[in-house]
């Protein structure tokens, strides 16, 4: 052969032959396991299995399944030990297949190990502690029991983490052992914590200049001498950033600083701008186009008072409100407020012009907050070419609690509103009345971007002179947050000539369910229901539609097309808003 032949053909050899030995090391494995039938046994094995990372690998070389197959014995008795195996039989095979090779591994568990001697012991002063007597005696592992590596990690976290919340900041195991003897399936344990001495509460510093100190001091829930608990001082931190008054607030206390076994704790804090003002221009199907202003003092001395102003002006509603905010109690939260206000409104068929004035009470109970108030009402209102005014001296009270997985897009969670209040004619009012309502809030996850939204709203009023109870007071459905497909207000009791003056009940409901398709934005499908009437139980009206949703910081923008199915001169109605939590 010609050299200058030679040297053409040298270079095809070669990529033939890297080409045939790309194709030889590409290969599949199929993994089979046989004879556990335990759920975690199983999860456990195929979680150890090396060799099924390469199941769904279309480039495995052969030599790596071939090294993970060698492997895979080991892998399996590194998965049953936790559970208590450590004698398993394991017959294992690796056969060629047409697409590569199957890998099958028939294991039978074998006997399990049983616990024989168990040892908890606590020594030192903790051993007097009756908390952790209580772990101690309420841990799961039992002689004969089955040895399970996880709980056996349990017990001793759990001794340990006990401990520390006691304030035994020093406890440590001085023995800490798991004896297994495989040869007889039998195992010994043995903790011994010493607990140390007992940590408390030093002296508690905070590092503030825009509160009185003593008035701060109310909302510190610990005090010098108390024995150490970690968790109290978070709980302490959480409930001194709800008050409002700081941007930061950063709770320190060093064990290494510990005199007599007391630590100092040091609060920091970041105070917050003590005046905030605000504006904003937006639309609602409801309101129509609106303008708001805001401003709110949050210390106008070192008491901690506050006063919030607001206006807003709409093409439905105009209102003018001011608030005065006294902190009262030691739970951030509880205060009594001073308010006053005006609302104009444009009803269906009518307007009402409110002035009201309130003196509340704002209580924490638990987890639910409690509000106890009295309202003077002053209302001029026309419905059905009637012009009225009416006077209401108004006691009540109301409950509210929310639970949600996040305050502005919850995935999870649920609220509750309930009020009840009445005006008794001899007491500064026109009329006599009692209402209450009851609004129920949830939501629930839907796959990885979905959730269904479901409310409902049940409201009654009970009144001897129904045409002097003010248009605030009577109940209307329809709207944005009623039943969509309805104008705002539109739905309830009617005069003869058909125009719309509100209801003494009131049954609203709705079904959502919104998906998240791409990044922020979403679409939603939804059926409202409910209305207004005199009579016991409303008979619903329904609604039902699609929307465009984007999942914006401040909440969830919704544009609605929902339909009326009650009223066939209605036409599919546009509903434009934004939702926050729910």
């Amino acid at each position: 052969m010609p050299a200058n032949a030679t040297r053409y053909c040298k270079p095809i050899i070669a990529a033939g032959l890297m080409l045939a030995s790309c194709c030889v090391s590409a290969a599949t494995v199929s993994v089979q396991v046989e004879g556990v039938q335990e759920s975690n046994l199983r999860n456990n094995i195929n979680g150890f299995l090396a060799i099924r990372k390469l199941e769904n690998d279309n480039k495995a070389r052969p030599r790596a399944i071939r090294r993970l197959h060698r492997r895979a014995e080991s892998d399996i008795r590194d998965a049953l030990r936790p559970f208590g195996y450590y004698n398993p039989v394991i017959r294992s095979e690796l056969t060629p297949s047409d697409e590569g090779y199957e890998a099958t591994y028939v294991v039978d568990v074998g006997p399990v190990t049983s616990l024989r001697d168990i040892r908890l012991e606590i020594t030192g002063p903790g051993s007097r502690e009756q908390g952790l007597r209580d772990v101690v005696q309420d841990s799961q592992l039992r002689r004969d029991a089955p040895l399970r590596h996880a709980l056996y990690q349990a017990t001793k976290s759990a001794i340990r983490n006990k401990a520390y919340e006691l304030g035994y900041l020093d406890a440590r195991y001085s023995t800490s052992r798991l004896a297994i003897d495989p040869a007889i399936n039998r195992a010994d344990i043995e903790l011994v914590l010493d607990s140390g001495e007992a940590y408390h509460f030093g002296d508690i510093r905070i590092d503030q200049d825009i509160l009185d100190p003593e008035f701060l001091r109310r909302y510190v829930s610990v005090y010098p001498g108390e024995r150490f608990d970690p968790s109290r001082l978070v709980n302490l931190q959480l409930g001194l950033a709800d008050l409002g008054y700081f941007n930061q607030v950063q709770v320190d206390a060093n064990k290494d600083e510990a005199d007599n076994y007391r630590i100092p704790v040091i609060i920091k804090t970041v105070p917050r701008p003590s005046q905030r003002y605000e504006a904003g221009v937006g639309y609602g199907t409801d309101t129509g186009a609106r303008l708001s202003t805001g401003a709110e003092w949050r210390r106008l001395n070192r008491r901690g008072h506050q006063l919030d102003l607001s206006f807003q002006i709409s093409e439905v509603i105009n209102t003018l409100t001011s608030q005065y905010l006294v902190p009262v109690g030691n739970v951030p939260g509880e205060s009594l407020t001073f308010s006053a206000g005006v609302e104009d409104e444009k009803l269906e068929d009518g307007e009402r012009r409110t002035v009201r004035l309130e003196a509340a009470r704002n209580w924490q109970l638990g987890d639910w907050k409690r509000r106890y108030y009295l309202q003077f009402v002053r209302e001029d209102f026309e419905l059905s070419d009637e012009r009225t005014l009416s006077v209401l001296f108004t006691p009540g009270v109301s409950f509210s609690r929310t639970e949600l997985s996040d305050p502005v897009f919850a995935r999870q969670g649920w609220s509750a509103f309930f009020d009840v209040h009445g005006a008794e004619r001899t007491l500064l009012s026109d009329t006599n009345f009692l209402q209450s309502r009851l609004r129920l809030q949830g939501v629930l996850p839907v796959f990885t971007r979905g959730r269904l939204l479901l409310r409902t709203e049940v409201g009654g009023s009970w009144t001897d002179e129904f045409s002097r109870l003010p248009a605030s007071e009577r109940f209307f459905a329809g709207g944005d947050n009623s039943v969509r497909g309805y104008a705002y207000e539109s739905l309830g009791p009617t005069d003869e000539e058909g125009r719309v003056i509100g209801g003494e009940f009131l049954l609203t409901g709705s079904v959502e369910y919104e998906h998240l398709i791409r990044g922020n934005m979403g679409a939603a499908i939804f059926l409202d229901a409910g209305n207004a009437d005199d009579d016991g139980f409303p008979e619903p009206v329904y609604g039902a539609g699609i929307g465009f949703r984007y999942r914006s910081p401040v909440g969830v923008i919704r544009i609605d097309v929902a339909h009326p199915f009650d009223d066939p001169d209605r036409v599919a109605r546009l509903h434009i808003g934004v939702r926050a939590g729910l």
